[in-house]
């Protein structure tokens, strides 16, 4: 027998175990605010270093992840504000198991439509704390707005229709187009720009209703989610229950009694399960509730209730610890109606019961641990490859290498495109040059019996240097060169350019939607500007082209042979001055300073034409690599900044010191 000391201690000893777990829960709790705000500190500076580097909104690729930022930090504060909330009790299940009349019955008003298809879209709460007829509606971003019930019932079902108006046009051109596509990454990339450009998804993610306080909405936030079972635009079923659980401190996990063997209500739970499995949570703070028992017991009695309870335990017991029956249907109509003996029989009462026995004593409890998991939820998404961010992280550092390597190989194909037309014009002037040098010191001692400055002029030019040969050669090397330079240009600017999708054309799919009403449409990819790829200015010459050719070589000749004639002359001396060699001297350094002169025109003009080419092809992968990600120098600044924020997000959660704590609550309180 205990002695009343005995009881006297242990009273005391449970009186010291629960101040030490409740301060132990403060403790807790202080510490998961400390990393949660750390962690959205860190958001928020990623957020404004990526902000202050782009100077620009065309960087297509970046701003999306900028709204992601925003989007990430707005939930890890409602993490941070939901430790100091009221129970939130979500109500999950398949859109038709009675989820509303469920959430009117334990909230004892009608306030959840009945009968209505759930929004795929935003979770709907009801709250006792609100200001009467006034909704409050929260955006993706953080976003909050005000309006009354009905103007916001309204405001819902506008973003409804044009969700349902987008979605069907943009199916329907999808089905279209199809049976074109020929591989799964051009299906993927198709129905990704789909949605991005066309499909209407609205940004609000909660509507939260004001009610009246009853005894279970005193103490508890019912939650109702969208329908959890979509399809996407290809027509494939999606299940996602992850997406709005790990908001949840508590769940009502809906089943129907007359179809608990319905494949989508056991995917629910499987992809729950391997959700929490990949970050160690638990199904402990979900009640399992069989919904429509009325209709089983009208056809089989007590006996059929038993058989659908062991088919549930069959079924889900490895899930969740037991079931609760009731009818939902049963229960409002009992609670409207005042009808006590109806309310009884449902099962409402056992499962309120049930609510507070296992979630309000436990809530604190509950909700670290919700928030724990929820956390980590988080993580584990934010750090998925296929995440929004950390996919954009990895293509970003994949197309900054292609930018240096593209870069590169512009460089590289024009100086080797400049040194092949500069070995082949020194060929071709070496070869002239060696031939004239050989027509002079063979024949040009025909110049003395010849009579005029006329005949004497038409001698060497046509005879001894042979200009109309070079003419030829050179018109015909300026057109090769010319178009060669033309060519690399356009094979260059089809290969450094960058777009955001690799397997389609959003032109082509874009002329679908002409005549598509109602359908928002967004900028598409990275276009080659036509206008810059006009090669007029990269004739020879200055725009006078090949025509210019004749003018070069035959422009100079006059002078040129007016100063050898008059060396000639006609006189006595001449034989003697050729008996020197002086004549075929001047002879060859005129026809060499004169080729120079001609290949230092070609040589210039060509380099005008390989730098306007090689100036458009580079300015190409400037301005598509800028439209993705912005100015190149900019993106390392961006790569960076995000760099950094996986950094501390793939680091363990390290709590800081009780010292550390109360400094941190010190500042919190003088802010």
């Amino acid at each position: 027998m205990v002695t009343l000391h005995e009881h006297k201690n242990s009273l005391k000893n449970k009186r010291i175990k629960n101040l030490v777990a409740k301060k132990n829960k403060h403790v807790l709790k202080s510490r998961m605010k400390y990393h949660f705000g750390n962690l959205q500190d860190e958001l928020q500076t990623t957020y404004s270093n990526i902000n202050s580097h782009l100077h620009t909104d065309s960087a297509r690729l970046v701003l999306p992840v900028l709204e992601e930022l925003t989007a990430l930090n707005f939930r890890l504060k409602e993490l941070t504000e939901g430790l100091d909330k009221t129970f939130e009790l979500f109500i999950v299940g398949m859109g038709n198991y009675g989820k509303s009349t469920l959430i009117n019955a334990l909230i004892e008003q009608s306030v959840a439509d009945i009968d209505v298809r759930p929004k795929t879209w935003k979770v709907d709460v009801y709250d006792s704390t609100l200001r009467e007829n006034q909704c409050t509606i929260i955006y993706r971003h953080g976003v909050t707005e005000y309006k009354s019930m009905e103007d916001t019932k309204l405001f819902i079902e506008d973003e409804e229709q044009k969700t349902k108006k987008s979605k069907k046009v943009v199916r329907a051109e999808l089905k279209k187009v199809l049976s074109d596509l020929q591989t799964k990454e051009a299906i993927k990339e198709t129905e990704d720009y789909l949605k991005k450009e066309f499909l209407y998804q609205s940004n609000v993610v909660e509507v939260r209703w004001p009610i009246d306080k009853k005894a279970l909405s005193r103490n508890f936030m019912v939650v109702d989610t969208p329908g959890l079972v979509q399809e996407n635009l290809s027509g494939d079923t999606i299940v996602s229950i992850q997406k709005y659980y790990h908001k949840a401190d508590g769940v009502i996990w809906l089943l129907d009694a007359t179809s608990l063997a319905a494949k989508k209500s056991k995917d629910m739970v499987t992809e729950l399960e391997e959700s929490l499995s990949k970050v160690g949570g638990k199904t402990d703070n979900i009640i399992a509730v069989i919904n429509r028992i009325d209709l089983v017991r009208n056809k089989g009695g007590e006996e059929a209730e038993q058989h659908v309870l062991a088919e549930a335990n069959k079924l889900f017991g490895k899930h969740f610890d037991n079931f609760i029956c009731i009818s939902a249907k049963q229960a409002l109509e009992g609670i409207l109606g005042n009808d006590k003996q109806k309310t009884g029989e449902s099962g409402i009462e056992t499962l309120i019961q049930a609510i507070n026995s296992h979630f309000y004593v436990n809530a604190q409890k509950i909700q670290l641990q919700s928030r724990e998991v929820s956390y980590k939820q988080i993580l584990h998404e934010v750090t998925d490859d296929n995440y929004s961010i950390k996919a954009y992280l990895t293509r970003l550092r994949e197309e900054q290498q292609q930018y240096r390597e593209r870069k590169e190989t512009i460089t590289n194909k024009y100086s080797s495109i400049q040194k092949n037309f500069k070995t082949k014009l020194n060929d071709i002037a070496n070869t002239f040059l060696q031939s004239a040098e050989n027509r002079i010191n063979n024949h040009a001692q025909a110049l003395f019996d010849l009579e005029s400055d006329y005949e004497r002029e038409n001698y060497i030019k046509d005879y001894l240097f042979c200009l109309d040969e070079l003419q030829l050669e050179l018109e015909s090397y300026l057109e090769y060169w010319t178009r060669e330079i033309e060519e690399l240009m356009k094979q260059l600017v089809t290969e450094v350019v960058f777009t955001e999708y690799k397997f389609i054309d959003p032109s082509a799919i874009n002329k679908r939607f002409n005549d598509a009403d109602g359908i928002t449409r967004g900028s598409f990819s990275y276009k080659i500007n036509s206008a810059s790829l006009e090669t007029d200015n990269l004739s020879f010459a200055s725009g006078a082209g090949i025509a210019a050719i004749g003018g070069l070589i035959f422009g100079p000749v006059g002078l040129l042979l007016a100063g050898l004639t008059s060396v000639l002359g006609i006189n006595r001396g001449l034989a003697k001055l050729f008996k020197s060699g002086g004549v075929k001297k001047e002879l060859n350094k005129a026809i060499n300073d004169h080729v120079k002169d001609i290949k230092n025109s070609i040589t210039r003009d060509l380099n005008g034409n390989k730098n306007k080419a090689q100036e458009i092809v580079t300015n190409n992968l400037k301005n598509s690599f800028s439209s993705l990600h912005g100015p190149y120098e900019s993106s390392l600044e961006v790569e960076k900044s995000l760099s950094k924020l996986y950094e501390k997000i793939e680091r363990p959660i390290v709590y800081p010191s009780i010292k550390t704590l109360l400094l941190y609550d010190k500042k919190m309180m003088n802010i």
